[in-house]
C-alpha cells in the first residue's frame, strides 16, 4: 500500500507534469508538489521541528495545507489542524493541550492567535506576499532527504469535542489515512474513476472528511480543486472553468447549487458524481438531481476516531423506487465490521437499535493524553461509537438518536454540553438544556430550552451576543426557548430527547 507521504512522488515519478492541485491562481503538478513537500520537510527540520513534535495550523482551504501535510509526515512529526472558527479560549485550548511548538496560519487570524497564545511560538505565516510569507520560504529552502519513518505512529492530531464538552485529540496515522483510501477503492462506488477525474474540494480541510476528499485524488493521481469560497455561483464557476468530474457537498449545497445553475440555465456536463455526507438525501431532492444533474450519487457516515468513513451507500442503493434506503447511510466498507450492542455491550438482533461498536484498521490510536477517554471508547479492537442506530437484514446500518446528543448544523458537528456550559454562565441561567432542531439551510439548528434564575431576566439576543465570547459560530444557539420546566430524570438528569421531541411536536401544531 502507498502511503499519503508517498502519493506525490509516486505520481511525480510516472506523471511528473500532470495537475495535482489548484488554488485560485496557484496551480501544481505532480513534480512540483512533491519538491513542494520535501521542502516543506526541510523547512520544519530547520526550525528544530522532530519527529513526534506537535505543529499547528489555522486557516481557510488553501493549496498549502496539504504541501504542509504531507511536508509535517515527511518529517515525522504531528500536524494539528485548528478549526479557524474557534474562538481564542477554544483555539488556546487546542494549543495547550496539544503541547504544538510551531503554528502555521493565515494572517488574518494572527489577532485571534495574538489572543489565543499563552506562551512564546514562532508562527509561519502562509499568505505573507513577501519574503516572510510560507511560499518564499518554500521556495528558499534545501529539501529534506526522505527518511525511513513508522507508518502507525501518530501523524495526525485531530480536535473532536466529547460529551463533557472538553475537545479531545484523535490520534491518527498515515497508515489510517492510506487504508481507508483502500477500502475505498474495494468498493463498487469507486469503479467508474478515471485517471482524467478533476476534484472539487469545498469541504473544510481541518475536518477529517474535506482531508480524505483530497487525498482520495491524491492517491490515484488525479487533479484537485480546492476552494475557500461555498457560495454557490463560484461553486459553479468552478465546476464550469474545470470541467469538474466529482465533488464532495452536503445536501444543502447540491439544492443551491441547482439552484443557481437553473437561475443561469447552465448545466455540467463533465459531472460524473456527487459525494455528500453529514445529512441523508432527501427523495425529492435526489429525483430532481439525478433529472437535473445526470450524476451518480455517494453517501458516506463515519468519524473523526474511524479516520473518515465506515459506511457507504453507493451509487446503485440511491433508488427512487427503494426510498426506504435513502434514510440508511449504507453498508459497511471493506474491512469494517459493525455491531449493534446494549448498554451493557451485548450483541443485539437485526433490527433492534443500540450502541453502534465498530472494527476497522483504520481506527484512532488513542486520545491525547487522555487514558480514561481512550479506555472508555475502545475495547479489545472495538470502538464504542456512541451514534445510535440498527442494522437491518441486509446489512444497512440506520442511524436513530445520536448518544451522544451530537447536532450536526451545516456539517459540523456541535456538541450540546459545550454550548450549556456557555449558558450557564450567564448570571441570569439556572439551568439549560441544548438540542437539535430541523433547520432548512443547516440541517439542524442550534436550539436552547433555558430555566431562568428567579428575579432575574435576560433576552434571547443578550444570550446569543453572550455565547459569541466563548463559542464559534457555528455553536451559537439560532433560537433560545424560555418559560418551559425542563423534563428530568429521577436523578436530576435534564432529558434533551424529551424537550427537543416537545419543540418539535410545538412547531408542527403551529403549522
Amino acid at each position: 500500500m502507498v502511503l499519503p507521504a508517498d502519493y506525490p512522488n509516486a505520481h511525480a515519478a510516472r506523471v511528473p507534469d500532470r495537475v495535482a492541485l489548484v488554488f485560485k491562481n496557484w496551480r501544481w503538478t505532480y513534480g512540483e508538489l512533491d519538491e513542494a513537500c520535501n521542502a516543506m520537510a526541510g523547512l520544519l527540520r530547520s526550525r528544530g521541528i522532530t519527529p513526534g513534535t506537535r505543529v499547528a495550523y489555522i486557516g481557510k482551504n488553501n493549496d498549502l495545507f496539504f504541501i504542509v501535510l504531507i511536508g509535517i509526515v515527511r518529517a515525522g512529526a504531528v500536524l494539528v489542524p485548528v478549526n479557524w472558527r474557534n474562538t481564542a479560549p477554544e483555539t488556546a485550548f487546542i494549543l495547550d493541550d496539544s503541547g504544538a511548538d510551531l503554528i502555521i496560519a493565515d494572517a488574518e487570524f494572527l489577532p485571534l492567535l495574538a489572543e489565543a497564545a499563552q506562551r512564546n511560538r514562532e508562527i509561519l505565516v502562509t499568505n505573507d506576499p513577501g519574503q516572510a510569507g510560507l511560499r518564499a520560504k518554500l521556495r528558499a529552502t534545501a529539501p529534506l532527504p526522505r527518511e525511513a519513518l513508522n507508518p502507525v505512529a501518530p501523524s495526525l492530531q485531530l480536535y473532536t469535542s466529547g460529551t463533557t464538552g472538553k475537545p479531545k485529540g484523535v490520534l491518527t496515522s498515515q497508515h489510517a489515512l492510506g487504508v481507508q483510501r483502500q477500502m475505498e477503492i474495494g468498493t463498487k462506488a469507486f469503479d467508474d474513476w478515471r485517471d482524467d477525474e478533476i476534484l472539487l474540494s469545498a469541504l473544510p480541510s481541518f475536518h477529517v472528511g474535506g482531508m480524505s476528499w483530497v487525498l482520495s485524488g491524491f492517491c490515484r493521481g488525479q487533479g484537485v480543486v480546492i476552494t475557500d469560497d461555498l457560495a454557490p455561483s463560484h461553486l459553479l464557476d468552478l465546476c464550469l472553468e474545470h470541467d469538474i468530474t466529482r465533488t464532495f457537498i452536503v445536501p444543502t449545497v447540491v439544492r443551491a447549487v441547482m439552484e443557481e445553475m437553473t437561475k443561469r440555465g447552465v448545466a455540467i456536463p463533465t459531472l460524473r458524481s456527487i459525494h455528500y455526507g453529514a445529512a441523508s438525501m432527501d427523495p425529492l431532492l435526489l429525483e430532481r438531481s439525478i433529472s437535473q444533474l445526470g450524476c451518480r450519487f455517494v453517501q458516506y457516515y463515519g468519524m473523526t476516531e474511524a479516520t473518515g468513513s465506515i459506511t457507504l451507500l453507493d451509487p446503485r442503493d440511491h433508488d427512487l423506487d427503494r426510498p426506504r434506503l435513502l434514510r440508511s447511510v449504507g453498508r459497511p466498507l471493506p474491512g469494517v465490521v459493525l455491531e449493534i450492542r446494549d448498554a451493557n455491550g451485548q450483541l443485539l438482533r437485526v433490527g433492534e437499535p443500540g450502541e453502534i461498536w465498530l472494527q476497522t484498521p483504520s481506527l484512532l490510536l488513542g486520545y491525547w493524553n487522555r487514558p480514561d477517554a481512550t479506555a472508555e471508547a475502545l475495547h479489545d479492537g472495538w470502538y464504542r461509537s456512541g451514534d445510535g442506530g440498527y442494522l437491518d437484514e441486509d446489512g444497512f446500518l440506520f442511524l436513530t438518536d445520536r448518544i451522544k446528543d451530537m447536532i450536526v448544523s451545516g456539517g459540523e458537528n456541535v456538541y450540546p454540553a459545550e454550548v450549556e456550559a456557555a449558558l450557564r454562565g450567564h448570571p441570569a441561567v439556572l439551568d439549560c438544556a441544548v438540542f437539535g432542531m430541523p433547520h432548512q439551510k443547516w440541517g439542524e439548528g442550534v436550539t436552547a430550552a433555558v430555566e431562568l434564575r428567579p428575579g432575574h431576566t435576560v433576552t434571547q439576543e443578550e444570550l446569543i451576543a453572550f455565547t459569541r465570547t466563548c463559542l464559534a459560530g457555528y455553536k451559537i444557539p439560532r433560537r433560545i426557548e424560555f418559560g418551559v420546566t425542563l423534563p428530568r430524570t429521577a436523578s436530576g438528569k435534564v432529558q434533551r430527547a424529551a424537550i427537543r421531541k416537545y419543540f418539535i411536536e410545538k412547531t408542527e401544531l403551529s403549522l
